[in-house]
């Protein structure tokens, strides 16, 4: 604090264009980083366009007005420093500045750069200095030719900053290559020994009587209306669900290196925390807290309950050849069968504790390679020839066919219904198809997403629709002129209502509709974009009547959907019968007035509300996974737990490590970076206790 207010007094003696932005005392690292971010952020507003940088040194004076190299003799003309953070110590600020980087470039720091900022430190405060700050001189004497290997030895192996040491990594051969993953198995164990088991029930801290309640309170559930699942024949021969661990595979492509895919598969309980739609609900509604939770898993930090399995580049998993994706799902099955039926051993509490995979989700394209579906969505007939003999669209039934439209979204009572699961979806036999289901339900695995079925699918279609619609009811002389007026009540409705735009206008390209001879259909894919546009529509528009029945039955759509979507998500992973038949009733709802929107559009001759086959998979959903099983069950398990929105933060977060990683290590080296990312995610949730670390050999 002395050092501080002499700057100060200093600052204002010299009248230096130095300014203080401190955040207050005694605050943690991560507000500290946050305080930062608002601060940079308040300057960008103010001064946008502006050119800016990073930094951190032992003097901000001196860094000022250095003669030689000073900001104030720079080229660029700097116009002012900003403070925001003093420490008494170097290496806190260098992480911050790695932590800024990253927040405000969207991508972290290499290894390379890390060593280079190390070096800077130590030649800024001296080796005396350094030595102070455990690892820094170490750090700096790391090799910039291989950043990676140097700087992983110092982290992991010494100063043990990654779960590797309770996770290793395993290897797949594959000719002459070894690609890395993690087995399941592995990062079962370290739940048990860790005692972190509680993370695959829902609760924040370790339980265990009420970690075995939950258990069994799910699988009781979960055995009403699947009686048949191979788990309760374990069951029946001594093994325990008490601790039995229900979970969903995952895979799906982010964007790796030059804008390659790049696949990341993981494994996530279907329990968790929740969601903020349901703990709302429950406390509008005053429920009080339950001790058998049974909620979904849509909060907390992706790294912390999501299981990595894999992360590999498109030229490795996409090539039929070398076989490795088939080794990539091969590997789940093996560890599905070792957990479910020899599980893993508590040496210290003498219990065995077990996990069983009960579903495979993702978008469609995932499904599509991962189950070997010959029935999918690339089969929608799109040209007349195509009609002739199409072979379907959804390997749950035969919709798509000749006699099974799939367009017939109207009725309770479409002709493919009857032919549920009747005949084999797969082209060849897929590993993931054995794993464990009810007899002659081998399809029932591969479960629609509802997430990419309705946000980034359904939705799109939709309000592109209304809001073609809704543009025309403007007084603007041209297109783009209504489209200004309704981009102007959007962005009000959204500073009013406390919603993130995401969006600066809209315009006709939002919704891809340059002209009115194509179908407008939403532009971003933000699911998030999809959710604050109808809730705009509904509270902008339902009270309001239109001449234009399109638009009045298009509102009520939006209305219907919100109301199916907002249920689900504010229920947990069990819906009772009432429920269920009312969410499901609310989803056909909305595809009844879909269908008569786009059936009248047709009849006015106006490209809208396109028919997708992802109102096909939402068909499926509510009568197959709401209605029909409330006719016969008390409990009915909640579509959503197979949505994958969280997952798709997970999958960002290591697509885009991948992007600065070389391609020979890339599988290896991936993994070596999740598991140290999972680490400190893992100590920030206090799920772990932070080790004291290893003794500098440099300190005297």
């Amino acid at each position: 604090m002395e050092i501080t207010q002499r700057l100060m007094s200093e600052i204002r003696a010299q009248k230096l264009p130095l300014l203080f932005r401190l955040p207050r005392k005694g605050l943690i690292a991560g507000s500290v980083l946050q305080h930062c971010i608002r601060v940079v952020d308040e300057y960008f507003k103010q001064l946008e366009p502006v050119v800016f940088k990073f930094g951190f040194t032992h003097n901000p004076i001196w860094r000022w007005t250095k003669a030689l190299y000073g900001y104030c003799q720079d080229k660029d003309i700097w116009a002012q420093m900003v403070i925001l953070h003093v420490s008494h110590e170097a290496f806190g600020p260098a992480m911050l500045e790695a932590d800024l980087d990253a927040a405000m470039f969207g991508k972290e720091a290499s290894c390379s750069s890390t060593i280079r900022a190390a070096r800077n430190v130590v030649r800024d405060i001296g080796e005396k200095g350094a030595r102070a700050s455990g690892g820094l001189l170490e750090l700096s004497r790391c090799k910039e030719d291989d950043a990676e290997r140097d700087t992983h030895r110092l982290l992991v192996k010494r100063y043990r900053l990654s779960l590797e040491k309770e996770i290793p990594l395993s290897y797949l051969e594959l000719k002459n290559k070894r690609l890395a993953i993690l087995r399941l198995r592995d990062w079962m164990q370290f739940l048990i020994d860790s005692h972190c088991w509680h993370i695959v029930t829902g609760l924040v801290g370790r339980d265990e009587a009420r970690e075995e309640a939950i258990l069994n309170e799910f699988w009781s559930r979960y055995k009403v209306s699947h009686p048949s699942h191979p788990i309760f024949q374990l069951e029946a021969k001594g093994v325990y669900l008490g601790r039995c661990a229900p979970l969903i595979y995952h895979g799906d492509e982010g964007r790796g290196k030059r804008r390659t895919a790049f696949l990341v598969t993981s494994y996530s309980s279907i329990l968790g925390r929740g969601s903020a739609p349901a703990d709302k609900a429950r406390k509008r509604n005053g429920v009080r807290k339950e001790y058998l939770k049974l909620r979904t898993n849509f909060r907390g930090h992706s790294f912390t309950n999501r299981f990595f399995q894999a992360g590999w580049p498109k030229a490795i998993y996409d090539n039929e050849e070398n076989g490795a994706f088939e080794l990539l799902l091969q590997n789940c099955k093996d560890e599905n069968d070792f957990l479910m039926y020899q599980g893993l051993w508590d040496q210290g509490r003498h219990k065995k504790f077990h996990a069983v995979i009960l579903a495979v989700t993702g978008d469609w394209p995932w499904l599509c390679k991962s189950g070997r579906l010959l029935r999918n969505f690339n089969h929608a007939v799109k040209k007349p020839k195509d009609a002739e003999n199409p072979t379907g669209i959804c390997h749950l039934c035969l919709a798509g066919r000749r006699e099974h439209d799939f367009e017939h979204i109207h009725t309770e009572r479409p002709s493919w219904l009857s032919t549920f699961l009747q005949e084999d979806p797969f082209d060849e036999p897929s590993v993931l198809a054995t794993l464990p289901h009810e007899p002659g339900a081998a399809a029932s695995i591969f479960r629609f997403d509802l997430w990419h079925s309705c946000h980034l699918g359904i939705c799109k279609p939709l309000i592109g629709s209304t809001l073609a619609l809704l543009s025309e009811t403007y007084a603007g002389r041209s297109r783009d002129a209504r489209f200004m007026l309704l981009s102007d009540d959007f962005l009000t409705w959204c500073r009013e209502n406390k919603r993130q735009a995401l969006l600066h206008k809209v315009t006709k390209e939002t919704i891809c509709w340059p002209k009115s001879t194509e179908f407008p259909s939403g532009s971003w894919f933000k699911g998030s974009l999809s959710t604050t546009f109808c809730e705009f529509i509904e509270a902008t528009l339902s009270d309001k009547t239109f001449e234009d029945p399109l638009l009045t039955r298009s509102v009520e759509a939006v209305q219907a959907l919100n109301k199916f979507l907002s249920g689900l998500y504010e229920s947990d992973v069990f819906l009772d019968r009432h429920t269920a038949t009312t969410l499901g009733h609310y989803g056909l709802r909305f595809l009844r007035r879909y269908s008569w929107c786009a059936t009248e559009a047709v009849r006015q001759r106006r490209c809208l509300f396109n028919l997708l086959p992802k109102l096909h998979c939402v068909h499926h959903i509510c009568l197959q996974d709401l209605i029909e099983p409330a006719q016969r069950h008390d409990y009915i398990i909640n579509p959503l737990v197979y949505s994958v929105q969280l997952a798709e933060d997970y999958i960002g977060r290591n697509s885009r490590t991948s992007r600065r990683l070389h391609p020979a290590t890339v599988t290896k080296r991936v993994a070596e970076r999740h598991l140290q990312a999972a680490y400190r995610q893992y100590l920030k949730a206090g799920f772990l206790v932070e080790d004291a670390p290893a003794a500098s050999s440099e300190q005297g």
